[in-house]
């Protein structure tokens, strides 16, 4: 049976439950905002030592030396800097360098010590020179052969 005391106190606590629903849920999302927060501030603060580690390794000088010679290709002096380059990724020579006209093809048939040969003379010559083809790479000229020189004279 329904009192009129228990209808007074079925509204009395429907409207606490208004009242206190609203704060309740507010309350719930709050925390939740919160906790995504310290996982971001964490996050960050990760971040943070990562970079000040970073910053405190170009404190040491082996760090400084290793990072010159990779990245600037710095060397001591007395020592000789050598840059191997692969051929495969290589791409041909950029328009008015000297190496414009050459392409490794054409040494591919000549014997490697012709190749080399070539490379020597070529360093010699300066920024002018052109890699020789092995046609041009040959034998000396036989005794009593008037030999031609790069100027087109004979001598």
């Amino acid at each position: 049976m329904l009192t009129w005391r228990t209808a007074v106190m079925v509204g009395v606590i429907a409207i606490a439950f208004a009242v206190v629903a609203p704060s309740v849920r507010a309350y719930l999302n709050q925390q939740a905002m919160l906790e995504s927060l310290r996982t971001e501030a964490q996050a960050a603060q990760t971040e943070v030592d990562d970079l000040e580690a970073d910053v405190a390794r170009w404190d040491d000088p082996a760090f400084l030396v290793a990072q010159a010679r990779e990245r600037l290709a710095y060397v001591f002096p007395g020592e000789t800097p050598y840059r191997v380059i692969d051929p495969e990724s290589v791409g041909s020579a950029s328009e008015g360098s000297p190496m414009e006209g050459t392409t490794p093809e054409s040494l591919v048939d000549a014997a490697w010590y012709d190749r080399l040969w070539g490379s020597v003379v070529e360093a010699g010559e300066g920024a002018d020179a052109v890699a020789p083809s092995p046609q041009d790479v040959s034998a000396p000229p036989e005794p009593g052969e008037a030999s031609v020189d790069a100027g087109g004279e004979s001598g």
